[in-house]
């Protein structure tokens, strides 16, 4: 009983990675876990799990990602297997997705397709490098003075 070593492993699934309210990120972000966004992102969000924007959260982005909970406001393209606009969420852009839920209030403005669980995996974000992204390419804090 006392000669027997125990070891403890780290749990398999990734911590949760938060963006507060009044912080501002802007680049390309890659999450392993889920990502729980009340501040404002711009620029591509890559998520192997979940991204949840709370109602003071603002994505102006190219998201992928498993499923997007919004009860902010999001502005640009998506591509996931599920998508839920909570009450006082609001999503503008094109939207690639495998199932869709607007809850009362929830507001979604743009264009849906509705895609099968394999070609959602298959759908790619645009490079950096391409024409169709004008963001920097790491992330990057801006903070705004305030006199």
């Amino acid at each position: 009983m006392f000669g027997k070593k125990f070891t403890f492993t780290r749990s398999a699934s990734p911590a949760l990675s938060f963006i507060a309210e009044g912080t501002k990120l802007t680049g390309n972000m890659e999450f392993t876990g889920d990502v729980l966004i009340g501040g404002e992102v711009q620029g591509q969000i890559l998520s192997q799990a979940n991204v949840i924007v709370e109602r003071t959260g603002k994505l102006h982005s190219e998201v992928k990602c498993r499923e997007l909970i919004i009860d902010g406001y999001f502005k640009g393209r998506l591509i996931c297997e599920r998508l839920v606009i909570q009450g006082h969420g609001i999503v503008d852009g094109d939207v690639a997705c495998t199932s869709m839920q607007i809850n009362e209030g929830g507001q979604f403005i743009g264009l849906r397709i509705k895609e099968d669980h394999q070609t959602i995996h298959a759908h790619p974000l645009p490079s950096p490098g391409s024409a169709n992204v004008l963001l920097s390419t790491s992330a990057s804090i801006v903070q705004e003075s305030q006199d």
